[in-house]
């Protein structure tokens, strides 16, 4: 039979490892987000003008009276 104590230490074990990987995942999202990094390759880019949009009506109306 296991003994409590061996399942109780890998819990203990588990429950810190991944205390640590968030505490880590926390730390370098904090880092990452503080400093501003460089600009992008290529500068922003400017709006262009919109091309015109094709009609989609028919040319063809049907009026009902």
């Amino acid at each position: 039979m296991i003994d409590t104590q061996l399942i109780e230490g890998a819990l203990v074990a588990l429950a810190v490892l991944v205390g640590a990987a968030i505490v880590l995942s926390l730390v370098m999202l904090a880092a990452s987000v503080s400093r501003p990094g460089p600009a992008p390759h290529g500068g922003t880019r400017r709006d262009l003008p919109q091309q015109p949009q094709s009609d989609t009506d028919d040319d063809r109306v049907l009026v009902l009276h």
